[in-house]
């Protein structure tokens, strides 16, 4: 018997090394069939690292004489000071050096997966193909973007928070605030949590590297300065709200009205205020899957949290949907794991006269999760992208900020009737 289960599982291994090489090797294969195609449709970007040419490595040169950032150049001072390593080592040795760097984001982004999901082989080489046939990831380092540089952290912050690593953990969140400041509505499942100390522990660390670190460098004034002329620049970007690549919700409705032949009259407020109830809604089922602690009640939150990004962030980049492949690979495994949430449901309806309703409303919700789920994945992935056509047009139907709002309403499907459900039952103390 112990000899037929190893020669099962050898003969396994033997099936899953070809696949697994078939995964990693066929996009790459792909890429190098299309890449030429793919530069020439991605119009913006001429050449390979555009965004490090034109705004990081400038950036990089300009902090130390004149302590204010370039134009185009929206992130931290801390950052800026980062980006002063580059310019010493001469612009083609830089670009090799952010290659390597980017290489290295996406092989840890595949690393940290199977430490936070535990899920089986099939998923990891899912989430595997997910990640190298990804759209806004392609994207991401093709422009020499930093949005990898955010998402891994995030997910890196809960894997040493998961192991009491509290000081780590609000590290990695500061490194990833001090590119974009969204990543602070992570906080938010530590608030859930009641997680006071780290969320104190956060804030300062969060105020070490937006400030106190700057400020030793470059002076209390030049930093102050500098956060002066970056969010005047902020302040002045209403030009995003003409750009057809922008995947933020009140940018998004009236470009798709305009289609229509349906006017909003530029009054973006009621917009805006739909953006941030549906931000507000997500929270509330965040504090509700904490609440009643569903399973992976962590992976959830952060889930919910990276779905909420397109409703609150204003420049809501095609490469800020780099968390997608991680989302669409988690929702994927819950729905095809055997204890997957709402199942629960089905087995305790068997004994009771709603068995067969209980049963049925399960299969419904089970078809439109899965249904929501391939049309996510398929929108968003780089096959759909090169047959589309066209980088303005596929940024203009807003194809990415669909894919997250079909995983948003997946994820409600998934979770809200068993959370009701935890939360009507008696507590057993």
């Amino acid at each position: 018997m112990r000899l037929g289960s190893f020669h099962s599982r050898a003969l396994s291994r033997t099936r899953i090394v070809p696949l697994a090489a078939g995964i990693v090797v066929l996009p790459f294969a792909y890429y190098a069939r299309t890449w030429q195609s793919f530069t020439a449709v991605v119009d913006i970007c001429p050449r390979l690292f555009c965004d490090f040419v034109d705004y990081y490595y400038p950036m990089g040169g300009a902090i130390f004489r004149s302590g204010l950032p370039v134009d185009g150049f929206l992130y931290s001072p801390f950052n800026a000071i980062l980006l002063a390593v580059f310019p010493p080592l001469g612009l083609d040795a830089s670009l090799v050096v952010w290659g390597i760097l980017q290489a290295l984001f996406v092989s840890l982004y595949v690393f940290v997966f199977p430490r936070l999901v535990p899920a089986g082989l099939s998923i990891q080489l899912l989430f595997v193909a997910l990640t190298l046939s990804s759209y806004p990831l392609l994207l991401n380092l093709m422009g020499g973007q930093v949005s990898v540089f955010m998402v891994v952290p995030i997910l890196g912050m809960l894997v040493v928070n998961e192991r009491g690593r509290r000081v780590a953990a609000a590290g990695l969140l500061a490194f990833a605030v001090s590119f974009k400041f969204y990543p602070i509505i992570f906080l938010v499942w530590f608030i859930a949590r009641r997680e006071i100390r780290f969320l104190l522990l956060a804030v300062v660390v969060c105020s070490a590297v937006l400030f106190v670190a700057p400020s030793l460098v470059l002076g209390g004034g030049d930093t102050l300065r500098f956060y002066g002329v970056l969010f005047d620049a902020i302040r002045e970007s209403g030009w995003v709200a003409t750009n057809p690549h922008s995947q933020f919700l009140p940018q998004v409705v009236p470009r798709l009205a305009d289609v229509t032949g349906h006017d909003t009259g530029g009054n973006l407020s009621p917009l805006h205020w739909i953006a941030y109830g549906v931000a507000a809604a997500n929270v509330g089922l965040l504090f509700l899957v904490q609440r009643t602690r569903l399973p992976h009640a962590d992976l959830w939150s952060f889930q919910i949290l990276f779905l909420t990004i397109p409703f609150i962030l204003k420049t809501s980049w095609p490469h800020d949907f780099v968390f997608l492949p991680f989302t669409q690979a988690f929702l994927a495994w819950r729905f095809l794991e055997g204890e997957q949430i709402g199942q629960r449901a089905e087995t305790a309806g068997k004994c009771s006269q709603t068995s067969a309703w209980r049963q049925r409303t399960f299969h419904v919700r089970t078809a439109v999760t899965l249904l929501l789920l391939l049309v996510s994945i398929a929108v968003s992935n780089i096959f759909f992208f090169n047959v589309f056509g066209s980088f303005s047009r596929y940024g203009f139907f807003a194809f990415l900020f669909w894919a997250d709002v079909l995983l948003l309403i997946a994820s409600y499907v998934m979770l809200l009737p068993p959370a009701l459900r935890s939360l009507r039952e008696p507590r057993i103390n």
